[in-house]
């Protein structure tokens, strides 16, 4: 995934879930997990047994070591909002999703190897045709619209994201809004592009298939490093979205009200909550 999507993600699924929801919700992704995986292949009964059990293992460890670490996140945008912001605050907590990211990974990584080594030359071949009708269906989505229509999407994109976090937008956010997006570069042809190439080399290790340890060493390589292949006026322009979004951030905080920050507040309380009662539940 591209990393500054990574912030996107975080900002709309902390709105789009209630505190009772988020519960709700984590309690079915064992079971979310593996309904979905199914739909790349068609797996015979042991395989799917091998699924289950290691998106269960994975579920279970993330469970007891990164809730609590989302909670104490959470409670640090607190601190964040209610002090004063700047833009290495903001780097500093990007890096620290981008840290538990990839701690995700690295536990996943030895499973998701297994798994991959037991697949037969047609369950491949099946798993790599779906993964082009969802390339299609971005490329379709994406490349046969104009630079104004991809504007207005991430403009409607920010005004949702914001809104469900901070309440309702006043006239002179939405006008913070328009007035940063309109300076963010359009990378969505480099990003399909880029994700293309992502996908292509992963194919060819998932046809290839080498022995252990190679596999899981050009696997991790691949899921840690996701933009290492990619063009270098590509990532600045990246890297500018990013300091944009950043001083974007930055205004609308100056710019909240107080019931705004009541209630950003209280959403960050309530997930962090919510972590730290689903780290000790029990499965």
């Amino acid at each position: 995934m591209h990393r500054l999507r990574i912030l996107w993600v975080l900002l709309l699924t902390l709105g789009v879930v209630g505190c009772s929801a988020t519960r709700v919700l984590y309690n079915q992704l064992d079971w979310v997990s593996v309904w979905y995986l199914n739909g790349y292949f068609s797996l015979d009964d042991e395989q799917e047994v091998q699924l289950r059990d290691a998106v269960s293992r994975n579920l279970e460890w993330h469970r007891r070591t990164q809730l609590p670490e989302y909670a104490k996140f959470c409670r640090q945008l607190m601190r964040d909002a209610d002090g004063v912001l700047t833009e290495e605050i903001l780097e500093a907590r990007f890096q620290r999703m981008i840290e538990l990211w990839d701690e995700l990974l690295h536990h996943a990584l030895p499973d998701v190897s297994a798994f991959f080594l037991v697949l037969s030359d047609e369950q491949v071949d099946e798993f790599i045709d779906n993964l082009e009708d969802n390339n299609q269906e971005l490329w379709d989505e994406y490349a046969g619209e104009t630079a104004e229509k991809r504007l207005e999407r991430r403009e409607k994109s920010a005004f949702k994201g914001f809104k469900r976090v901070v309440g309702r937008l006043t006239p002179e956010q939405k006008d913070i809004i328009r007035a940063y997006m309109s300076n963010m570069h359009d990378v969505s042809d480099y990003w399909i592009e880029s994700r293309r190439r992502w996908q292509q080399a992963f194919r060819d290790l998932v046809v290839e298939r080498p022995q252990e340890p190679e596999f899981s060493e050009r696997l991790t390589a691949l899921m840690l490093d996701p933009n290492r292949n990619d063009d270098s006026a590509y990532r600045q322009r990246v890297d500018e979205n990013r300091a944009n979004f950043f001083a974007l951030t930055l205004a609308l905080h100056a710019s909240m009200t107080a019931k705004q920050r009541e209630r950003f507040n209280r959403r960050m309380q309530d997930f962090a909550r919510d972590f730290e009662v689903l780290a000790v539940q029990k499965t």
